[in-house]
């Protein structure tokens, strides 16, 4: 299945983060055979997650399910990714025969099974920095008049990924009204830095700050560093578990003095993504021991259903849970909820 990509939004903000290269645009010299026996002339983009970006003249860039490509050659210095972690740098030359790669670099030539490849990431590109991205946006409405309570919630995801790192940035908002309560609000901003390491090692640097009234945190900063690995990684599946230090520091809604704390923290991430239908289903939960009372701590996790109903248009349904073993006074130890939005993928 082929489907032409929707035009991709910039983000400003987040291109400060990086260095933009000057716009030029490779000759398409690529060739993809599809199971159909189509060849197509373009540009390879990236494969991830079993979606081959493909760049061509006359389609702009499609996208292309991984299990319908026979055979792919192309002229560009490519990193290709298999199952195991290891990683091949090279162009690709005619291999054997169907369902195979073959990865060229000076005189050495490897074979690959395409079913072990996981991901292909051009090595040097001219690409503007927008066009590298990909992410999310989502925005959900719930009102009842007989209650008078009105929520709103506000997702968005954005990563840029080289050969070398991932650069991701991540905002979640909730907002509840109510005519007879305080208005409460629940905001998660992060940023994280994840540099690729062999054999499916990561390390990766990551901060946030954080707001949640029903907890009675006015204000949570954190910054740490984390040992990770991917223990499982193919065209459908993705688990992660990492390991790693926090330093945070919290101002309170109430009387309660601000403190400063030194947490270890145990995350565990996975997701499962499907082509046809698009959807996915992603988890992660994290643990933060407090390392001077290891019987302090806090927790959360989030659970995300995606239907993709409409090229680039989703529906996600979500539930978060957030535990605080020592809240301040007058506050709650748990927060949780469920949430559905509309949201468009970039």
């Amino acid at each position: 299945m082929i489907k032409l990509q929707n035009t991709r939004a910039i983000l400003a903000a987040f291109c400060l983060l990086t260095s933009a290269s000057p716009a030029s645009y490779a000759a398409k010299t690529d060739i993809v055979v599809l199971e159909n026996g189509d060849a197509v002339t373009g540009e390879v983009k990236s494969l991830d997650f079993g979606e081959l970006r493909y760049s061509t003249d006359s389609m702009g860039t499609v996208s292309i399910e991984w299990e319908e490509v026979l055979s792919l050659t192309s002229d560009q210095d490519l990193q290709i990714e298999v199952t195991t972690g290891t990683r091949y740098f090279g162009n690709l030359v005619p291999a054997s025969g169907d369902g195979k790669i073959a990865v060229a670099r000076d005189i050495n030539v490897q074979e690959l099974d395409m079913m072990d490849i996981v991901r292909i990431t051009p090595i040097e590109t001219d690409e503007k920095i927008w066009q590298r991205m990909e992410g999310s946006v989502s925005f959900g409405f719930d009102t009842d008049k007989a209650s008078d309570v009105t929520s709103s919630y506000l997702n968005a995801s954005v990563r840029y990924r080289t050969r070398r790192y991932l650069l991701g940035v991540d905002v979640s908002n909730s907002v509840t009204n109510q005519s007879q309560a305080p208005t409460t609000e629940n905001r998660v901003i992060g940023l994280s830095y994840q540099r690729f390491r062999p054999n499916r090692w990561y390390v990766d640097w990551f901060g946030s700050t954080e707001k949640n009234d029903a907890q009675g945190i006015d204000q949570r900063l954190s910054a740490g560093v984390g040992l990770g690995k991917y223990v499982v990684q193919n065209n459908t599946n993705q688990l992660s578990i990492l390991a790693g230090l926090v330093g945070t520091r919290e101002s309170f809604v109430g009387p309660e003095p601000n403190t400063t704390n030194l947490e270890g923290k145990i995350e565990v991430k996975y997701l499962l993504r499907r082509l046809d239908p698009s959807s996915h289903v992603s988890l992660s939960s994290n643990y933060y021991p407090r390392l001077d009372d290891l019987s302090s701590f806090r927790s959360d996790s989030n659970l995300t259903l995606r239907r993709e109903f409409i090229d680039d248009l989703f529906l996600d349904l979500s539930v978060y849970y957030r535990y605080l073993s020592d809240p301040p006074e007058g506050s709650v130890k748990e927060d949780y909820g469920v949430t559905t939005s509309l949201g468009y993928s970039f």
